[in-house]
Parts: structure tokens; sequence; C-alpha cells
């Protein structure tokens, strides 16, 4: 039992005695920081936008909310004479940057479906649906588009639509 006891002290300060003189450079070193992700092209905004089309002019709300880094939900309300207009689109987004990495101008395409009450007649619309927007700062947005409707036997025409969105 001695000895045992012996051997086991003896192998234990060895031990002890490698790993106190194991040089510094061997010690591991901690993982370089995580570089800062670049800007992200996933902005929402929501604002005032102006409908012309079909022979006349609309007020309303447009907005873009963001599914993923290249897909978005459009929804839409204007403000026809004697109606409203109101549906959502999905497009594709395009972000296009500049030199220093911020996001400058994004490109869009894609379809929307509309329902619109005029006259008292009711009509839902599907459209293809293109355009741009336009960061002016981290909180503005400028966004214009073309809206063609897939058939006009309802009377829906060509659209442009402009406007201005808060960045969220």
């Amino acid at each position: 039992m001695k000895t045992k006891l012996i051997a086991f002290v003896a192998l234990l300060s060895s031990i002890l005695t490698v790993g106190m003189t194991t040089p510094a450079s061997a010690q591991i070193d901690p993982p370089p920081p995580i570089p800062p992700s670049p800007v992200q092209v996933r902005q929402s905004s929501i604002g005032p936008s102006i409908l012309f089309g079909n022979g006349q002019t609309a007020i309303g709300v447009d907005s873009k909310f963001s599914i993923s880094d290249n897909l978005s939900l459009r929804p839409f309300i204007y403000f026809p004479s004697n109606g409203t207009d109101f549906g959502t689109a999905l497009t594709y987004d395009i972000p296009l940057r500049n030199n220093d990495s911020t996001l400058a101008i994004t490109p869009f395409v894609g379809a929307s479906v509309d329902y619109n009450s005029t006259n008292n007649i009711n009509a839902t619309t599907f459209s293809l649906v293109g355009g741009a927007d336009v960061d002016l700062s981290d909180s503005l947005r400028l966004k214009g588009s073309l809206i063609v409707p897939l058939s006009n036997d309802r009377g829906q025409g060509t659209g442009l639509s402009v406007g201005a969105g808060f960045r969220f």
C-alpha cells in the first residue's frame, strides 16, 4: 500500500511539473472577433403614395414588408373618386449597391392582386408590377412602380404609382 501511495504521489508531481513547464506559446489564442455583417437589404417601409391611371389620380398608402433578402409583400390602398382600391403585390427585389456597400437602389418585379370598388362595381384584378425603391437615407425611401393589369375587361388600365416611405 505504501508503494502504491508513493507511486501515485510521484505520478501526480510529474504531471504538475510538466504542466507548469509548458511554454506560454502552447496556449490556445482566443478566436478573432466576428466581422460586422454587411448592410441588410431587408428593409420595410410605409408611406404616402399617388396613383396615376384610368384618367384619374388617387392618393393612398403604399408599403413594403420584407419576407427575405429578395422577396417582399407590398400592400397598398388608394382612394380614387367614388371608390377604394386595395390589394398586395409579391415582388422579387434585386438590390444594387454602390462601391461603399450601402444600399442605393432596389429594382423589383412581381405580381399583384387588387380589389377595386368604384361606382358600385366590384372587381378583382391581377397585374404585373415593376419598379424601383431608392433609399435617400436610413429612414427615407422613394418608390416608383408601373402596374399593368393582365386583362382590361373590367375597366382597369395601366397605372403609375410614386411615393415615399419611412423605413423601419
